[in-house]
């Protein structure tokens, strides 16, 4: 691209593709006409009051091959853009990416580095891992300049290898159920029923069956497995368990009823003795007592991967030990509004749809 100044009165072919690099203001009947940067200059031109004589424009004319601002962002937006995405038309060359269902936000960190360090994308990304409403941005991808050579952003695509970089994973399990050992109490119990069934309401999701023990014995807990996973439950969550115990009967009996023990331990605070095996596909929660009355757990955080069917792995536990503290990050994974605890008063209204906002 290349930049020029345009003087009323020029020969306006000369100056093919030529938008404005620098906002305009001028008065007319004693009320400012603006116009802002990366407009048509013909545009411009139609905009403008009539008698400007001497008035000097600054514009970039581009070279061949050279995409606008709206067009190089809009084409990355569809690079970016994974299943249950949608995008938002060009505004001041922005491109605002918006979850089109509800559900659990994955972004893939290392492809955001990668365009961001191409030097024709600026991408913008919610956190990977986010409950998110329908409607609501979860990202806003825009070029950096007002013209973009479009084969370095076809490059810079080509480099993604065909994979989105942000996706919203529905939610799709909806029937879950509880085992709980000796050491609940009844008491407790009730109150870890009561919050779990208002919190799985959230995802479109029930608590259908609660199974509470009279005993610890392995062969007895694996039949309340069995009969459950027969009775088509998507998700098991066990109360009682010893995580620290190479004995833990909760342990022993998932791999009676042939459970691949996935994970033992997260590096996740509050939430360290959970583990997470899977019968199948479908998976099996080991939590701490501490974790079932409605305060801020790994449950929160692994809930929505569960019901979401994305897979709990070693990998995935390890990198959530980045941002692993949830009394400090967990508010930016939930939508606005949402809260678990007593006292809690993140704000209920909506922010605003994301616009560009540059000086």
């Amino acid at each position: 691209m290349r930049r020029h100044i345009f003087k009323i009165g020029d020969d306006l072919s000369a100056f093919a593709g030529a938008v404005l690099c620098r906002d305009i203001s001028v008065p007319s009947d004693g009320k400012p006409v603006t116009i802002r940067r990366g407009v048509p200059l013909a545009e411009a031109l139609e905009r403008l009051p009539q008698q400007l004589d001497g008035l000097e424009i600054a514009v970039l004319i581009p070279d061949a091959g050279e995409l606008e601002q709206p067009d190089a962002s809009a084409r990355l937006a569809e690079g970016v853009a994974g299943p249950g995405i949608a995008l938002d038309p060009p505004h001041q060359g922005q491109v605002n990416l918006r979850a089109a269902i509800a559900g659990l936000l994955r972004v893939d960190g290392a492809a955001v580095v990668r365009l961001n360090r191409s030097g024709v994308a600026l991408v913008a990304t919610a956190l990977d891992g986010r409950v998110v409403q329908e409607g609501e941005t979860v990202a806003i991808v825009k070029a950096p300049a007002l013209f973009v050579d479009g084969a370095r952003v076809e490059r810079a695509l080509e480099a993604l290898r065909g994979k989105p970089v942000a996706r919203v994973a529905p939610f799709r399990a909806q029937r879950v159920a509880m085992v709980a050992g000796t050491r609940i109490r009844p008491a407790q119990l009730a109150v870890a029923t009561r919050h779990l069934s208002s919190h799985l309401e959230r995802f479109g999701a029930r608590l259908v069956a609660t199974r509470h023990l009279d005993n610890d014995d392995p062969v007895e807990i694996a039949r309340a497995y069995r009969a459950l996973l027969d009775d088509g439950v998507e998700l098991v969550l066990i109360a009682g368990s010893i995580m620290l115990d190479p004995g833990d009967p909760f342990m022993v009996a998932a791999r009676r009823v042939r459970a691949r023990i996935a994970c033992v331990g997260a590096p996740i605070d509050p939430g360290t003795m959970f583990w997470v095996a899977y019968a199948g596909e479908v998976p099996m929660f080991g939590l701490a007592s501490c974790e079932l009355y409605g305060r801020l757990s790994i449950f929160d955080l692994l809930l929505p991967y569960a019901l979401a069917g994305e897979p709990i792995t070693r990998d995935l536990l390890a990198e959530l030990g980045y941002g692993g503290l949830l009394s400090e990050t967990q508010h930016v994974r939930r939508p606005p509004g949402w809260y678990r605890e007593a006292g809690d008063e993140t704000a209920t209204v909506h922010p605003e749809p994301a616009r560009s906002h540059d000086a």
